[in-house]
């Protein structure tokens, strides 16, 4: 590929000149600012955390609750509303896919 009429090559500066125009601001040496490093929580935040030390308090399985439906299944007295059931496994999957 060849271009035809072109002086400069590539990276080149053309047309600069030496001096400012008179709009340009003359720089000035750096004023040193003082700076201190802080840390924000948002609210947000805050009752992530305070749910999170909530939530370590309460046990992965809760034994009274499993006690009780295992002496109800024994006894063959358990009998769980089945689309209440479908209903909380649709739901509860909608809401992890739907996770950001």
């Amino acid at each position: 590929m060849r271009i035809s009429g072109k002086t400069g090559a590539v990276g080149s500066t053309q047309g600069v000149s030496g001096s400012r125009p008179a709009s340009a601001p003359a720089l000035s040496p750096a004023t040193p600012v003082a700076s201190t490093d802080a840390v924000q929580v948002s609210a947000a935040a805050r009752l992530v955390a305070v749910a999170q030390e909530a939530l370590a308090g309460v046990p992965d399985i809760r034994t009274e609750i499993v006690d009780t439906i295992k002496g109800q299944m024994d006894s063959d007295t358990y009998h769980p509303d089945g689309k209440a059931v479908a209903d909380g496994l649709i739901r509860e999957h909608l809401a992890r896919v739907h996770q950001p």
